[in-house]
């Protein structure tokens, strides 16, 4: 049928030939990969096989948990095979319940903060009438009770998460508790669907909880990590690592600092620290793009400079059109959409900014988020956050990864400089400077429970 004939047929004709013309296309990308040789291309758009799956749970368990108005199960793969698990106490509707319910008090603090950073602003710049206190106050107030809803909330969904879905899993996997002493925590990797994308399932735990038996969260049984797809993990890990030796040309084993400090928003405290930290572990492999130089056409030629990047800035998300999520540079940004149509060999991101790893509500199945954007784009291990960073918690975070080296069971190593840093390390020094800050406080959630790691 030609295009014309297709504009004037009936609308059900004109689906069937358009459904006839996506099976003949897609045979035909089939066809050229079983001609070529090219595995990906021979079974587009088909199911993975079981054996590539079993590949797929070699280094650790991936764990696919499928949410469904029929039934919730979670897909268990691992070097011996692939396992079902049912999860009777999940139902759609109670994901989306504690999704809304999540979502909801994480806005409202971080419309407080918000406010509480205008109302400080307009101090600064000279307002002091009372109408200028009772502002600040007020903002303060609210802030302080949006966050205590906050803690709340997570509390309560980071409890539902353990006993429904991650309690037993681990316990299904053998990891009923943590490794005996000096033994390496394992990895395990999340592939979410639905709204529980937008759930902490790395940070699911009864964390205020005093026992004498086994701890009852993710944290201290393994190492987390999320993948958009079992198929995108074999990918990235199938893919040669690029070569970074030391003292080569400029890109070679440098890391690249973007920090814009945006015009029109607040400054960030956190951005002065990360450079300090920054500086004290890669010196002269450092490049630095700040304030003005921080252009989206600088900051994109860069990357491809660059195999590590770390950007300090302010970043948001746009739920309804999450390809619009952004993050600001100096006047203008770098979006969702901007990524996700370079192509980069890099290694390691980290977006030390807010909402990097928030997708949206429409298209809540599809990865697309500032970091797994950058993910796609080629950088193996990507660093992003759920929602708002607090400042202080983000530049002790930064500090924490940096500063030190982690061995497999956690516990830090002192790292001398660029030549110790090897970003295979990223997932295990995140867990390290992430349960730190939990430790140090754990009736604290808010500072923590937002970064994320994504890669192998």
């Amino acid at each position: 049928m030609q295009d014309d004939d297709r504009r004037d047929a009936h609308p059900v004709d004109r689906r069937v030939a358009l459904s006839r013309e996506w099976d003949r296309l897609v045979g035909q990308v089939r066809e050229l990969g079983r001609a070529r040789g090219i595995s990906e291309l021979a079974d587009f758009l088909r199911p993975p096989r079981a054996a590539s799956l079993t590949a797929a749970g070699g280094e650790g368990a991936v764990v696919a948990v499928n949410i469904s108005g029929l039934r919730c199960d979670a897909l268990l793969i691992t070097g011996a095979g692939v396992g079902d698990l049912p999860l009777p106490g999940v139902t759609a509707g109670a994901v989306e319940e504690r999704t809304v319910a999540y979502l909801a008090v994480l806005r409202t603090m971080e419309a407080a903060g918000w406010e509480l950073q205008a109302a400080k602003r307009e101090f600064d710049l000279g307002d002091r009438s009372p109408e200028a206190f009772y502002r600040i106050s007020a903002a303060r107030v609210a802030l302080s009770a949006a966050r205590a809803a906050a803690e709340s909330e997570l509390g309560a969904v980071t409890g539902w998460l353990w006993d429904e879905i991650a309690g037993p899993v681990l316990d299904a996997l053998g990891h009923t508790g943590p490794p005996v002493a000096g033994a390496p925590l394992p990895r395990l990797w999340w592939c979410p669907t639905g709204l529980l994308n937008l759930l902490p399932l790395h940070a699911a735990g009864h964390h205020g909880e005093a026992s004498d038996g086994p701890p009852r969260t993710v944290l201290d049984r393994v190492v987390s990590s999320y993948t958009p797809t079992v198929r995108a993990l074999l990918t990235t890990r199938t893919r040669p690592a690029s070569a970074v030796p030391a003292g080569n040309s400029a890109g070679d084993g440098r890391m690249l600092f973007v920090a814009p400090e945006p015009v029109g928003l607040p400054p960030l405290p956190s951005i002065a620290a990360d450079r300090e930290t920054l500086a004290g572990c890669f010196g002269a492999r450092l490049t630095r793009l700040e304030g003005a130089d921080a252009t989206s056409e600088a900051v994109l030629a860069e990357l491809e400079r660059h195999p590590w990047a770390h950007f300090s800035s302010h970043a948001g998300q746009d739920m309804n059109d999450p390809g619009l999520g952004t993050i600001a540079l100096r006047e203008d940004g770098l979006t969702v959409y901007d990524l996700a149509q370079r192509s980069y060999s890099g290694e390691f991101a980290f977006l030390s900014a807010c909402q990097t790893a928030v997708g949206g509500i429409d298209l809540i199945d599809e990865a697309i988020t500032l970091a797994s954007a950058l993910h796609v784009a080629g950088f193996r291990h990507v660093i992003g956050t759920l929602w708002s960073v607090h400042d202080g918690a983000a530049a002790d975070i930064t500090r924490d990864f940096y500063a030190n080296g982690a061995t497999p069971d956690g516990e830090p190593v002192p790292a001398a400089g660029p030549a110790d840093f090897d970003p295979a390390d990223a997932a295990r020094r995140l867990h390290r400077a992430v349960r730190a800050m939990r430790d140090r406080d754990r009736s604290t959630l808010t500072t923590w429970v937002h970064f994320v790691h994504i890669g192998p």
